[in-house]
Protein backbone atom coordinates (compact mmCIF):
# COMPACT_ATOMS: atom_id res chain seq x y z
CA UNK A 1 0.00 0.00 0.00
CA UNK A 2 1.43 3.27 -1.03
CA UNK A 3 1.89 5.68 1.86
CA UNK A 4 0.35 9.15 1.74
CA UNK A 5 3.31 11.48 1.99
CA UNK A 6 3.65 14.16 4.61
CA UNK A 7 2.72 16.86 2.10
CA UNK A 8 -0.87 15.89 2.71
CA UNK A 9 -1.41 17.98 5.82
CA UNK A 10 -3.45 15.37 7.65
CA UNK A 11 -0.70 12.80 7.22
CA UNK A 12 1.92 15.22 8.49
CA UNK A 13 0.24 15.46 11.86
CA UNK A 14 -0.22 11.79 12.61
CA UNK A 15 -1.20 10.95 16.16
CA UNK A 16 1.74 9.27 17.78
CA UNK A 17 1.93 8.72 21.50
CA UNK A 18 4.86 10.98 22.22
CA UNK A 19 5.21 13.96 24.53
CA UNK A 20 1.92 15.76 25.05
CA UNK A 21 3.45 19.14 24.33
CA UNK A 22 4.65 18.08 20.92
CA UNK A 23 1.37 16.37 20.19
CA UNK A 24 -0.50 19.53 21.10
CA UNK A 25 1.72 21.48 18.74
CA UNK A 26 0.93 19.05 15.91
CA UNK A 27 -2.78 19.12 16.59
CA UNK A 28 -2.89 22.90 16.86
CA UNK A 29 -0.86 23.39 13.72
CA UNK A 30 -3.02 20.95 11.80
CA UNK A 31 -6.10 22.88 12.84
CA UNK A 32 -4.57 26.20 11.86
CA UNK A 33 -3.77 24.83 8.40
CA UNK A 34 -7.33 23.59 8.01
CA UNK A 35 -8.72 26.93 9.17
CA UNK A 36 -6.27 28.81 6.93
CA UNK A 37 -5.44 30.91 9.98
CA UNK A 38 -2.03 32.30 9.04
CA UNK A 39 -1.63 34.29 12.26
CA UNK A 40 -2.25 31.22 14.40
CA UNK A 41 0.07 29.15 12.20
CA UNK A 42 2.88 31.67 12.67
CA UNK A 43 2.33 31.70 16.45
CA UNK A 44 2.45 27.91 16.72
CA UNK A 45 5.62 27.68 14.63
CA UNK A 46 7.25 30.36 16.80
CA UNK A 47 6.30 28.37 19.93
CA UNK A 48 7.65 25.22 18.33
CA UNK A 49 11.00 26.81 17.54
CA UNK A 50 11.22 28.13 21.08
CA UNK A 51 10.42 24.79 22.76
CA UNK A 52 12.14 22.45 20.30
CA UNK A 53 14.69 24.57 18.42
CA UNK A 54 16.52 21.55 16.94
CA UNK A 55 13.46 19.47 16.13
CA UNK A 56 13.66 17.73 12.75
CA UNK A 57 9.93 18.31 12.30
CA UNK A 58 10.56 22.00 11.72
CA UNK A 59 11.92 21.15 8.27
CA UNK A 60 8.69 19.43 7.26
CA UNK A 61 6.61 22.17 8.90
CA UNK A 62 8.33 24.90 6.92
CA UNK A 63 8.30 22.85 3.71
CA UNK A 64 4.55 22.41 4.07
CA UNK A 65 4.11 26.08 4.89
CA UNK A 66 6.09 27.24 1.85
CA UNK A 67 4.42 24.78 -0.49
CA UNK A 68 0.96 25.75 0.68
CA UNK A 69 1.85 29.40 0.10
CA UNK A 70 3.14 28.50 -3.36
CA UNK A 71 -0.32 27.35 -4.47
CA UNK A 72 -2.51 30.21 -5.62
CA UNK A 73 -6.08 29.66 -6.77
CA UNK A 74 -6.91 31.68 -9.88
CA UNK A 75 -10.48 32.05 -11.18
CA UNK A 76 -10.85 31.78 -14.96
CA UNK A 77 -13.86 32.97 -17.00
CA UNK A 78 -13.79 31.72 -20.56
CA UNK A 79 -15.97 30.98 -23.58
CA UNK A 80 -14.06 27.72 -23.99
CA UNK A 81 -15.19 24.70 -22.00
CA UNK A 82 -12.32 23.39 -19.82
CA UNK A 83 -11.21 19.82 -20.44
CA UNK A 84 -10.43 18.63 -16.91
CA UNK A 85 -11.52 21.21 -14.34
CA UNK A 86 -14.94 21.34 -12.74
CA UNK A 87 -16.79 24.44 -13.90
CA UNK A 88 -19.93 26.55 -13.62
CA UNK A 89 -21.89 27.59 -16.68
CA UNK A 90 -23.31 31.08 -17.03
CA UNK A 91 -24.12 33.69 -19.66
CA UNK A 92 -22.49 36.97 -20.49
CA UNK A 93 -24.32 40.25 -21.20
CA UNK A 94 -24.97 39.15 -24.79
CA UNK A 95 -26.43 35.82 -23.73
CA UNK A 96 -23.38 33.80 -24.78
CA UNK A 97 -22.50 30.77 -22.69
CA UNK A 98 -19.42 31.22 -20.51
CA UNK A 99 -17.52 28.89 -18.20
CA UNK A 100 -16.08 29.76 -14.82
CA UNK A 101 -13.53 27.53 -13.12
CA UNK A 102 -10.42 27.77 -11.01
CA UNK A 103 -6.86 26.58 -11.52
CA UNK A 104 -3.86 26.41 -9.21
CA UNK A 105 -0.84 28.45 -10.18
CA UNK A 106 2.49 27.95 -8.44
CA UNK A 107 4.84 30.59 -7.09
CA UNK A 108 8.26 29.35 -8.18
CA UNK A 109 10.05 31.22 -5.39
CA UNK A 110 7.95 29.54 -2.71
CA UNK A 111 8.38 26.15 -4.37
CA UNK A 112 12.15 26.66 -4.31
CA UNK A 113 12.00 27.52 -0.61
CA UNK A 114 10.07 24.33 0.13
CA UNK A 115 12.57 22.27 -1.90
CA UNK A 116 15.55 23.93 -0.20
CA UNK A 117 14.09 23.34 3.25
CA UNK A 118 13.63 19.63 2.56
CA UNK A 119 17.09 19.32 1.06
CA UNK A 120 18.52 20.94 4.19
CA UNK A 121 16.50 18.56 6.34
CA UNK A 122 17.78 15.56 4.39
CA UNK A 123 21.37 16.74 4.76
CA UNK A 124 20.95 16.86 8.55
CA UNK A 125 18.61 13.89 8.97
CA UNK A 126 19.45 11.62 6.02
CA UNK A 127 17.32 8.72 7.24
CA UNK A 128 14.05 10.62 7.40
CA UNK A 129 12.21 8.88 4.59
CA UNK A 130 9.26 11.27 4.73
CA UNK A 131 11.60 14.15 3.87
CA UNK A 132 12.90 12.26 0.85
CA UNK A 133 9.48 11.23 -0.41
CA UNK A 134 8.14 14.69 0.28
CA UNK A 135 10.88 16.20 -1.87
CA UNK A 136 10.18 13.74 -4.68
CA UNK A 137 6.48 14.51 -4.45
CA UNK A 138 6.98 18.26 -4.79
CA UNK A 139 9.37 17.85 -7.71
CA UNK A 140 6.91 15.57 -9.48
CA UNK A 141 3.98 17.91 -8.89
CA UNK A 142 5.84 20.92 -10.31
CA UNK A 143 7.05 18.81 -13.27
CA UNK A 144 10.73 18.97 -12.40
CA UNK A 145 10.97 15.32 -13.32
CA UNK A 146 14.71 15.03 -13.86
CA UNK A 147 15.35 16.50 -10.42
CA UNK A 148 12.83 14.05 -9.01
CA UNK A 149 14.67 11.11 -10.58
CA UNK A 150 17.96 12.44 -9.22
CA UNK A 151 16.52 12.75 -5.71
CA UNK A 152 15.10 9.22 -5.82
CA UNK A 153 18.48 7.95 -6.99
CA UNK A 154 20.08 9.42 -3.87
CA UNK A 155 17.40 7.78 -1.73
CA UNK A 156 18.10 4.38 -3.29
CA UNK A 157 21.82 4.85 -2.65
CA UNK A 158 21.14 5.80 0.96
CA UNK A 159 18.98 2.73 1.45
CA UNK A 160 22.01 0.54 0.91
CA UNK A 161 24.07 2.60 3.32
CA UNK A 162 21.52 2.49 6.15
CA UNK A 163 20.16 -1.00 5.51
CA UNK A 164 16.69 0.48 5.00
CA UNK A 165 16.53 1.62 8.62
CA UNK A 166 14.29 4.60 8.03
CA UNK A 167 12.31 6.95 10.24
CA UNK A 168 9.14 8.89 9.52
CA UNK A 169 7.26 11.77 11.15
CA UNK A 170 8.31 12.35 14.77
CA UNK A 171 11.27 10.03 14.17
CA UNK A 172 9.07 6.94 14.39
CA UNK A 173 10.84 3.91 12.91
CA UNK A 174 9.41 2.63 9.63
CA UNK A 175 8.35 -1.00 9.77
CA UNK A 176 9.58 -3.01 6.78
CA UNK A 177 11.70 -0.16 5.46
CA UNK A 178 12.64 -1.95 2.25
CA UNK A 179 9.05 -2.90 1.52
CA UNK A 180 7.82 0.65 2.01
CA UNK A 181 10.68 2.00 -0.11
CA UNK A 182 10.18 -0.37 -3.03
CA UNK A 183 6.40 -0.05 -3.08
CA UNK A 184 6.61 3.73 -3.13
CA UNK A 185 9.34 3.73 -5.78
CA UNK A 186 7.16 1.56 -7.99
CA UNK A 187 4.33 4.06 -7.59
CA UNK A 188 6.63 6.86 -8.69
CA UNK A 189 7.68 4.78 -11.69
CA UNK A 190 4.05 4.53 -12.77
CA UNK A 191 3.65 8.29 -12.37
CA UNK A 192 6.70 8.98 -14.53
CA UNK A 193 5.87 6.36 -17.14
CA UNK A 194 2.46 7.96 -17.71
CA UNK A 195 3.91 11.42 -18.34
CA UNK A 196 4.24 12.64 -21.95
CA UNK A 197 7.99 13.11 -21.46
CA UNK A 198 8.34 10.29 -19.01
CA UNK A 199 9.58 7.23 -20.90
CA UNK A 200 13.33 8.06 -21.07
CA UNK A 201 13.31 9.28 -17.47
CA UNK A 202 11.30 6.30 -16.29
CA UNK A 203 13.75 3.94 -17.97
CA UNK A 204 16.77 5.59 -16.35
CA UNK A 205 14.86 5.49 -13.06
CA UNK A 206 14.28 1.73 -13.41
CA UNK A 207 17.94 1.10 -14.26
CA UNK A 208 19.02 3.10 -11.21
CA UNK A 209 16.85 1.04 -8.88
CA UNK A 210 18.03 -2.24 -10.47
CA UNK A 211 21.63 -1.14 -9.96
CA UNK A 212 21.04 -1.50 -6.22
CA UNK A 213 18.18 -4.02 -6.23
CA UNK A 214 18.91 -6.35 -9.17
CA UNK A 215 16.44 -8.99 -7.92
CA UNK A 216 13.45 -6.66 -7.70
CA UNK A 217 10.63 -8.47 -9.49
CA UNK A 218 8.62 -5.29 -10.04
CA UNK A 219 11.50 -3.35 -11.57
CA UNK A 220 12.69 -6.29 -13.67
CA UNK A 221 9.17 -6.45 -15.04
CA UNK A 222 9.34 -2.72 -15.79
CA UNK A 223 12.61 -3.26 -17.65
CA UNK A 224 11.04 -6.08 -19.66
CA UNK A 225 8.17 -3.79 -20.63
CA UNK A 226 10.65 -1.21 -21.94
CA UNK A 227 12.36 -3.92 -24.00
CA UNK A 228 8.99 -5.01 -25.33
CA UNK A 229 8.00 -1.42 -26.18
CA UNK A 230 11.21 -1.08 -28.21
CA UNK A 231 10.45 -4.25 -30.14
CA UNK A 232 13.16 -6.28 -28.39
CA UNK A 233 10.88 -9.27 -27.90
CA UNK A 234 13.62 -11.79 -27.13
CA UNK A 235 15.14 -9.55 -24.48
CA UNK A 236 11.73 -9.02 -22.92
CA UNK A 237 11.04 -12.77 -22.93
CA UNK A 238 14.38 -13.52 -21.24
CA UNK A 239 13.53 -11.05 -18.50
CA UNK A 240 10.01 -12.44 -18.05
CA UNK A 241 11.41 -15.96 -17.77
CA UNK A 242 13.97 -14.80 -15.21
CA UNK A 243 11.20 -13.23 -13.15
CA UNK A 244 9.12 -16.40 -13.47
CA UNK A 245 11.95 -18.40 -11.87
CA UNK A 246 11.89 -15.96 -8.95
CA UNK A 247 8.08 -15.81 -8.67
CA UNK A 248 6.63 -18.91 -10.34
CA UNK A 249 3.03 -18.19 -9.25
CA UNK A 250 2.86 -14.59 -10.41
CA UNK A 251 -0.08 -14.52 -12.83
CA UNK A 252 0.96 -11.25 -14.47
CA UNK A 253 4.38 -12.66 -15.35
CA UNK A 254 2.95 -15.97 -16.59
CA UNK A 255 0.55 -14.07 -18.83
CA UNK A 256 3.38 -11.89 -20.17
CA UNK A 257 5.40 -14.99 -21.04
CA UNK A 258 2.45 -16.72 -22.72
CA UNK A 259 1.56 -13.64 -24.74
CA UNK A 260 5.17 -13.06 -25.79
CA UNK A 261 5.47 -16.63 -27.01
CA UNK A 262 2.22 -16.11 -28.88
CA UNK A 263 3.70 -13.05 -30.57
CA UNK A 264 6.72 -15.12 -31.55
CA UNK A 265 4.29 -17.68 -33.04
CA UNK A 266 5.65 -20.32 -30.68
CA UNK A 267 2.33 -22.10 -30.22
CA UNK A 268 3.62 -24.91 -28.03
CA UNK A 269 5.18 -22.65 -25.41
CA UNK A 270 2.29 -20.18 -25.59
CA UNK A 271 -0.14 -23.00 -24.77
CA UNK A 272 2.17 -24.28 -22.05
CA UNK A 273 2.10 -20.98 -20.20
CA UNK A 274 -1.55 -20.22 -20.86
CA UNK A 275 -2.39 -23.60 -19.30
CA UNK A 276 -0.20 -22.67 -16.37
CA UNK A 277 -2.05 -19.37 -16.15
CA UNK A 278 -5.33 -21.27 -16.18
CA UNK A 279 -4.32 -22.95 -12.91
CA UNK A 280 -3.72 -19.72 -11.00
CA UNK A 281 -6.15 -18.23 -8.48
CA UNK A 282 -6.73 -15.03 -10.43
CA UNK A 283 -10.19 -15.32 -12.00
CA UNK A 284 -9.55 -12.59 -14.56
CA UNK A 285 -6.38 -14.24 -15.81
CA UNK A 286 -7.97 -17.70 -15.72
CA UNK A 287 -10.71 -16.48 -18.05
CA UNK A 288 -8.14 -14.76 -20.27
CA UNK A 289 -6.13 -18.00 -20.46
CA UNK A 290 -9.17 -20.07 -21.43
CA UNK A 291 -10.02 -17.67 -24.22
CA UNK A 292 -6.42 -17.65 -25.50
CA UNK A 293 -6.23 -21.45 -25.42
CA UNK A 294 -9.46 -21.74 -27.40
CA UNK A 295 -8.09 -19.37 -30.03
CA UNK A 296 -4.75 -21.18 -30.29
CA UNK A 297 -6.33 -24.61 -30.56
CA UNK A 298 -8.70 -23.69 -33.40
Amino acid sequence: MKKAFFLAVAALFCTVALSQTRQELYDSLAQSFQDKDSAQTAKIIADWERIYPKDAELFSVYANLYYSKAMKEVVIISKEMPEDEEYFVGKDSLGNEIYMYSIIELDDEMVDKAVSKLEEGISKFPDRLDFRFGLAHILYEVERHQEMVNSIGKTVERSKENGNKWTWTLDVEVDDGEGVLMETLQGYFQDLYNQPDGTPLAESYVNKVLQYYPQSIEFLNDKAIFAYDKGNIDEALDLFLKIHEMAPKDAVVINNIAYTYQLKKDKANALKFYRLLEKTDDVEYVNLAKKAIDELEK
